[in-house]
């Protein structure tokens, strides 16, 4: 019973933000095009509006899945469902999840494949393009934390704000760094020490916010 329960609440929010996840993929991929099939100021345009398209996706998904749940008053129902906490936490974290990555995996694969096969951007750009794309997702993660853990609009804003204006910086550090910008024109993807430790470390701060997600939910007294 219960498994069907979380089930139906993974379907439910599905149902009500496929528009946006379309819309995500479609703005995606018309970037992408633009940024390899363009040229100059174009390219440049499509590829920001590559990752830009992720961004507001990471950010606009848990507000929609998570926090409208609670804003629309309908929380109190679910929870009147025979789930638990815990339960209600794992559902929305595969939904949220899932959501986020059907889009994020569509159009990183997609690129992929149109530099494999292309030609038209050099190869030695893909190590920077997965650093690039897990950003969004670890805002994701520590987005949809913030509005299961911190049950607020403000909290969810705040931790919004604060991912989405750090980008730039972190792009900024990134094509700073000698041993990733070095080899974005090569012929071959150069899977080099600062490459590998810069996509643990993104992957790592993905498990460690998960984890600290589900710790602090397990803990609470109050849910609704």
């Amino acid at each position: 019973m219960t498994s069907s329960v979380i089930g139906h609440l993974i379907l439910k929010d599905w149902r009500l933000n496929r528009p946006l996840i379309s819309l995500c993929i479609g703005v995606g991929l018309i970037a992408l095009v633009i940024a390899l099939y363009a040229g100059g100021v174009a390219r440049l345009l499509g590829s920001v509006w590559f990752f830009v398209s992720l961004c507001i996706l990471g950010s606009m998904l848990p507000a929609s899945a998570i926090l409208n749940e609670r804003k629309k008053q309908t929380l109190a129902f679910v929870m009147s469902l025979p789930v638990s906490s815990v339960q209600y936490t794992i559902a929305k974290a595969l939904s949220t999840s899932a959501m986020f990555l059907v889009p994020w995996l569509t159009l990183l694969v997609s690129a992929l494949i149109l530099i494999e096969t292309r030609h038209a951007i050099p190869h030695g750009i893909i190590p920077i393009l997965l650093i690039l794309a897990m950003l969004p997702l670890v805002a994701f993660c520590l987005i949809s934390a913030a509005a299961l853990v911190g049950e607020s609009e403000g909290w969810l804003i705040g931790v919004s704000i604060l991912c989405n204006s750090s980008y730039w910086f972190v792009w900024y550090l990134l094509a700073r760094t000698p041993s990733l910008s070095a080899n974005w024109a090569g012929p071959v993807a150069v899977w080099n020490t600062a490459a590998i430790t810069v996509l643990s470390v993104e992957l790592g701060s993905i498990a460690f916010i998960v984890g600290l997600t589900f710790f602090f939910q397990s803990r609470k007294r109050n849910f609704i």
